[in-house]
């Protein structure tokens, strides 16, 4: 009897969970993977984690008629200080964007800024599938830019958090 009461349990929980959610597949995926990465502790070196996934991203531009970016050294400062912002929230986030826009146009001549963020995926080419499945990091990604800072911080618990910023300069 107590088998069947917990299986019946179960069964009436799983179709309650699928009845009530407004989230697609691929949101649930992500917050899924997102989940559990949360509580796994994972062994990331964010400098080669940087170069690789830049050179993944400069292969993916290229690879569709695009110029690859540039490194721009100035804006490095701005990507890692909004990864220690975002690792201090806890959380993912553009916060405080157009601020850090204008200092890095400021400071570089920029015509035009933009950014992608990300956390807890554990290679470059997970990291990029992300931003290449998603519409607006794509269109960050496919843009009209010509230089281009990345910067992959470790939380305590060692998960990365990826920002990458996108800059037009003539």
């Amino acid at each position: 009897m107590k088998k069947f009461s917990s299986l019946t349990l179960v069964l009436v929980f799983l179709l309650l969970l699928g009845s009530c959610s407004d989230s697609s597949t691929e949101e649930f995926e992500q917050m899924y993977s997102e989940t559990n990465l949360e509580n796994q502790k994972v062994t990331v070196d964010p400098n080669k984690m940087e170069k690789q996934l830049l050179g993944l991203i400069n292969e993916h531009r290229t690879s569709i008629g695009l110029s690859s970016l540039a490194d721009s050294a100035p804006a490095y400062k701005y990507a890692e200080e909004h990864n220690d912002y975002m690792i201090s929230k806890n959380s993912l986030s553009h916060d405080n964007f157009e601020a850090r826009a204008t200092k890095i146009a400021d400071e570089t001549n920029a015509l035009k800024v933009s950014e992608n963020v990300a956390r807890y995926y554990t290679t470059a080419e997970k990291t990029l599938k992300a931003w290449v499945e998603s519409d607006s990091h794509r269109k960050a990604l496919e843009g009209d830019f010509s230089h281009s800072t990345l910067s992959v911080q470790l939380d305590k618990d060692g998960r990365p958090y990826y920002t990458q910023i996108f800059i037009k300069v003539e």
